[in-house]
């Protein structure tokens, strides 16, 4: 089984390969063409999403995990949303690496980079930003062609990559709707504040016609960047809550132990101000708690980790807890009874799940605990004296779940929104 996943896994890789070798031929030729043909034999549906919809009308996703499995929760519970393909975004970023005055034709084909970072990007010749919106112009009206003029419309998930907006702009040139489906909604306070006034993208909704956002909060902080926002969104919340609202009661012994390990700067603002600022004394402590918990045979603990934004522990990682970097946090969730978490969507999810949820907070700096999220402070632990302390009252005593947890429910609904109309809302988003 292992042998034929690799052998798949290898076979992927070289048609990848190929196909972002053929993208980039398409614009050392000039060939909007031959891209908007690549393009569209690139595009692809998950196994998920193979259920019949009624819709003509087609929808290009330009594919994130998250955003995919948004979508899949939506298209589960309704047959009345647009056929759904998705686009891959490392061929954006390749047409925006060929036309940004650094290509090379030798370099890594399989994983494009931008190879250009934020400053750089508003910095560059405009030359080369007006030959690159051109050539979009001109793939989006192949693209039309392609399918007929059928009904085509783009969705995107954030609205901070700088990669995709001579896409956006290539769209709109040629009246085809780019919607925006909001996924980075859930921030701190200080964090939303910095988004507001410090934010460098407020040209690009010039570009979006509805805008989808999980909660009121970051629609406010759009309006402010953007005051046109104001007539483009919908508050829509975060389909992920149907996820993990668990109707029926199970009875169990608290034994399984999750840390979702979160990112060290995850919620304060990178300024100046902030740049010692950081969670490492929380994450370096929770592992040598859970190290110590690990000598505990009838317990198991596991640590979910993000491949690109973990920071690494000064402690090394008992052999006795297993470590996981692939995967959404989804099923580590639906296992475990205490979760242990901070600044992170995930954390929010189990406490929808209805699990023992533990957020540590050991930082010397005490001004550092405006920058949590908005979590009831009865599950915030300030020393890993009581934190350790409370995971042993918990262990091995039977438990009903899901917990209530009726004190967080405003924590929820604040970064997740309302769980009543969330499918019926993304019809509304997807078909308008």
């Amino acid at each position: 089984m292992f042998l034929l996943e690799l052998i798949k896994k290898k076979i992927f890789n070289c048609y990848l390969y190929v196909l972002h070798i053929f993208v980039f031929i398409s614009c050392y030729l000039n060939s909007p063409k031959l891209c908007a043909y690549l393009i569209k034999i690139s595009l692809f549906r998950q196994k998920s999403l193979n259920k019949k919809v009624t819709s003509k009308k087609i929808t290009l996703v330009l594919y994130r995990a998250i955003g995919e499995r948004d979508i899949r929760i939506v298209q589960k519970s309704s047959n009345r949303i647009p056929q759904i393909f998705f686009m891959r975004r490392s061929l954006t970023k390749l047409i925006f690496y060929f036309f940004s005055g650094k290509r090379k034709i030798f370099f890594n084909y399989l994983k494009p980079g931008l190879y250009f970072d934020e400053k750089e990007y508003f910095n560059q010749n405009k030359e080369y930003q007006m030959k690159l919106e051109i050539f979009w112009t001109k793939v989006i009206f192949n693209l039309k062609k392609l399918y007929k003029d059928k009904n085509l419309e783009l969705i995107t998930f954030n609205c901070n990559y700088y990669a995709e907006i001579s896409l956006y702009a290539g769209c709109n040139k040629n009246n085809l709707p780019v919607k925006l489906w909001l996924k980075e909604c859930f921030r701190s306070d200080p964090a939303t504040e910095y988004f507001i006034k410090k934010n460098r993208y407020g040209h690009i909704f010039k570009y979006f016609q509805k805008i989808s956002v999980y909660n009121k909060s970051m629609k406010n902080a759009l309006i402010e960047v953007n005051k046109s926002n104001s007539k483009k969104i919908s508050v829509n919340g975060c389909p992920r809550i149907l996820d993990f609202i668990i109707k029926e009661k199970y009875s169990k012994k608290v034994k399984d132990i999750l840390f979702l390990s979160f990112h060290n700067k995850s919620g304060i603002p990178p300024n100046k101000q902030n740049e010692k600022y950081n969670w490492n004394k929380s994450y370096d402590k929770t592992i040598k708690i859970l190290n110590k918990l690990s000598n505990n045979k009838n317990l198991n603990i596991v640590i979910k980790r993000k491949k690109n934004s973990t920071y690494k522990p000064k402690l090394k990682i008992s052999k006795n807890i297993k470590v996981y970097d692939s995967g959404t946090a989804q099923k580590y969730i639906n296992e475990a009874d205490i979760i242990i978490g901070q600044n992170s969507a995930s954390t929010i999810e189990a406490l929808i799940n209805g699990k023992h949820v533990l957020v540590p907070f050991f930082e010397k700096k005490k001004i550092l605990k405006k920058y949590l999220y908005n979590f009831d402070k009865k599950i915030i632990f300030n020393s890993e004296k009581k934190l350790k302390k409370h995971i042993l009252s918990l262990i091995d005593k039977k438990n009903i779940f899901p917990l209530k947890n009726s004190k967080n429910q405003k924590t929820i609904h604040s970064y997740y929104g309302s769980s009543k109309n969330v499918i019926k809302n993304y019809e509304i988003f997807l078909n308008s």
